[in-house]
């Protein structure tokens, strides 16, 4: 099947090659694109992620609140005004679940009526007090369906800390924290999150204050626990989110000093986008009688996503690029590379032919990516270039269109860029760039989707 899917990928390649036209190159105009006055200063030689300009002098901007000690803007839907007679609650579908009344009229105001696959089988099995081991596509509501269980559980009148959620990176520390705390608004719960490049005192100052929901990173959250900051003797839940993924970048060796910093009798749920055996392990030695939810085993991606690959020259992949951003007119769209080398090329190189387009990855401070990412939220920016660092931890439902320029090294990196459309079973496009001697890649890659990817021939 390698030398079929190389013989794909070179014949259909060559063939668009010889009818392509040339794309304006960089630092050649584009069509209807303002040319810079020469009194106008021209931008930094590189590019920051945000602007190609220089930053302005004079005053620092303005600091913002943020969730974790950084000051940044908290935004949340407007709740629907509704009571026990309305029939947003009456015909609730959580209902059956096993929720009380408070919970399900706080998940009814904020819009949520008919819970998901994996909502339906989680949310009756966590409220019993049972570990559970999750396996769940991404985008199908699994922050929902371990955020519930926990509200339910929980005693709001105590301000010990009773359910710590452990993630592997800053992005997404910041999007559970949003979702616990937009429904924690209404339930008086306090949630506090822990994650590095923001303001330690300030995270040691809200500990104090108290908070009966943690959300954090493994290495910020085992600097608290051993400077004895963070007390987790009145612990009632450790959620451990994309397990996977935390093992991948090496955090195995802190979940487990989490774990043992945990009291004995506690419930473990844990989820994960793919079980592998070291996940399989952790459950077996740190859980109690897990009952396993295997929801996605069969099928990995999304079924929503229509995704196809398109053969291209390496030389040519970014006039590529261009002319299918015009061609599909994205929403909004995530953009994939392997290096942040390449991240930051393509997004200036977008940026200066006009788009709308930033870069995040993991050489850009945390503050820099906190603004990017809430820029890509309000749709202030249409393209998002990024390295793997985004591919968890980001849950913005109008991403329209995933594009892989750079084919994944590892096929199960395919599946988690790709999930970052499609979100909740909406639908979505993934396009994956592949050059002639990629042809095995592609091959690994339809393997573990246990699916054939086709070729696409749109341009």
């Amino acid at each position: 099947m390698s030398d079929q899917a190389s013989r794909r990928v070179s014949d259909s390649g060559e063939k668009r090659e010889s009818e392509r036209e040339s794309y304006p190159k960089q630092g050649q105009k584009r069509q209807g694109k303002r040319e810079r006055s020469a009194a106008e200063p021209r931008g930094k030689t590189g590019f920051d992620g945000r602007t190609g300009s220089p930053r302005r002098k004079g005053k620092p901007r303005k600091k913002r609140k943020d969730l974790g000690g950084r000051l940044q803007r908290i935004d949340f839907p407007e709740l629907l005004s509704i009571d026990e007679s309305s029939e947003e609650f009456r015909n609730n579908e959580f209902r059956p679940l096993g929720l009380s009344d408070r919970i399900v009229m706080t998940l009814a105001a904020n819009r949520f009526r008919m819970p998901t696959d994996i909502q339906k089988a989680f949310i009756p099995v966590a409220l019993r007090g049972r570990d559970l081991l999750g396996q769940a596509k991404t985008g199908t509501g699994k922050t929902v369906a371990f955020l519930m269980p926990i509200f339910e559980r929980l005693d709001n009148s105590s301000s010990a800390v009773q359910a710590l959620m452990v993630v592997p990176t800053r992005e997404l520390c910041r999007q559970v924290s949003w979702e616990a705390m937009r429904f924690g608004r209404t339930l008086d719960f306090k949630v506090l999150s822990l994650y590095g490049g923001t303001s330690v005192s300030r995270e040691i100052e809200r500990l104090k204050k108290g908070a009966q929901i943690v959300v954090g990173t493994p290495g910020r959250l085992l600097d608290h626990i051993s400077n004895r900051k963070l007390d987790l003797s009145g612990l009632k839940i450790l959620v451990l989110d994309e397990a996977d993924r935390m093992f991948d970048i090496g955090f195995r060796q802190d979940i487990i000093k989490i774990i043992k910093a945990c009291p004995q009798e506690r419930q473990v749920m844990l989820l994960s986008a793919t079980l592998n055996k070291e996940v399989e392990d952790l459950s077996k030695q740190y859980m109690k009688d897990p009952v396993p939810l295997y929801l996605s085993r069969d099928e990995i991606t999304v079924e929503s996503i229509w995704q196809r690959y398109i053969p291209v020259d390496r030389r040519n992949k970014l006039n590529t690029l261009v002319r299918l951003l015009e061609n599909q007119k994205p929403t909004q769209s995530l953009i994939f590379t392997n290096t942040k080398k390449m991240s930051d090329s393509v997004a200036l190189r977008l940026h200066r032919l006009g788009f709308k387009t930033r870069c995040i990855h993991s050489d850009l401070t945390q503050n820099m990516r906190e603004r990017i990412m809430d820029d890509f939220r309000t749709c202030k920016i249409e393209h998002l270039v990024a390295t793997d660092v985004a591919a968890r931890g980001l849950d913005i439902t109008g991403i329209s269109h995933v594009i892989n320029y750079d084919i994944p090294e590892n096929p199960e990196d395919y599946v988690h860029r790709v999930g970052r459309t499609g979100r909740m079973g909406a639908a979505g496009k993934a396009f994956t760039f592949v050059s002639s001697n990629e042809g095995k890649q592609l091959t690994e890659v339809e393997k573990f989707i246990n699916k054939q990817i086709k070729d696409w021939d749109g341009l």
